[in-house]
């Protein structure tokens, strides 16, 4: 009896193996097939739309649908820089961006230094900073409005610019100071024994090693600024347009609706960001493990 217990063991573990061998299998797959469909979802809509841009008119509605154009070509985007003033908007956008992120960058940084080093406001200041960052943009629009129009910001980069920083600001300085606070003060006390300023540690000695954490929260502003499309309709004008309101001119005209170039122009809107998360990707990583255990 001994015996055939002895053999019965190996046989029952070996099953129990491969039964969960089995169920790793089955979820790995599971886990695939679930990917597979999030993928299919998230960029299905991205690639209809860049067909669209590069189809021809009569395909936009034929049956069965052209997922793939035959022909594909560069009209839409032709028209849309040359009959739409698609440029223009695209480089209102490109310059309100650019200095909306230097400029967060530029203030939220030793505003956290200042938090993270000397305490100063403590944990209230950051949550606070972080509260007003939670404020919907539908509430402070008509009196930002009112301010701008009495100011004459109104139809103005300035305008934009200013609006744009300080409403990153709160979460610019909250992701920042987790990164500083992650920083080891002794690296930079070291600095400032061998001769080093505090101003000159945090020029040579800090930004250089909190530069993921810079990337990640200068593409954060970015892609914010970028996409903004409440302040940038009602603070714009002609001249000030940006894409995103650019792209709702295009369904928004009753039976003259352009398919094709609001098409092109969500693709040319979303290559900016594209480019920018592309070049900063090494950096993106790091940034968001550097600041992801304290803050």
């Amino acid at each position: 009896m001994s015996t055939v217990a002895t053999r019965a063991a190996p046989v029952t573990a070996t099953r129990r193996l491969g039964r969960h061998r089995m169920m790793r299998l089955v979820g790995d797959a599971l886990t695939y097939v679930g990917l597979a469909v999030a993928l299919v979802f998230f960029l299905g809509p991205f690639f209809w739309i860049l067909t669209t841009s590069l189809k021809g008119n009569e395909d936009f509605f034929a049956y069965p649908p052209v997922w793939i154009p035959s022909d594909p070509a560069l009209t839409h985007y032709a028209a849309l820089f040359t009959r739409s003033s698609g440029a223009r908007y695209f480089t209102n956008s490109l310059v309100i961006s650019s200095l909306s992120m230097f400029a967060a960058l530029a203030v939220s940084l030793p505003t956290a230094y200042s938090i993270a080093r000397w305490r100063f406001g403590g944990g209230f200041l950051s949550t606070l900073l972080l509260v007003l960052r939670m404020l919907p943009a539908i509430a402070l629009i008509i009196p930002i409005y009112i301010m701008y129009k009495m100011m004459g910001l109104t139809n103005s980069y300035l305008g934009l610019v200013a609006l744009y920083t300080v409403v990153y600001i709160p979460f610019a300085v909250w992701l920042l100071v987790g990164f500083l606070r992650d920083f080891p003060v002794e690296i930079e006390e070291a600095a400032m024994i061998d001769g080093c300023s505090r101003l000159k540690s945090l020029l040579r000695v800090v930004i250089p090693i909190i530069a993921p954490g810079l990337a990640v929260v200068a593409l954060f502003a970015f892609i914010a600024t970028w996409n903004e499309f409440l302040f940038a309709i009602v603070l714009t004008g002609i001249e000030t347009k940006t894409m995103m309101v650019l792209v709702t001119s295009f369904t928004t005209g009753g039976t003259d609706q352009f398919y094709g170039e609001a098409s092109a122009s969500v693709v040319l809107g979303v290559l900016p960001a594209f480019a920018v998360a592309f070049f900063l990707q090494r950096y993106l990583v790091k940034g968001l493990a550097l600041g992801g255990t304290k803050g």
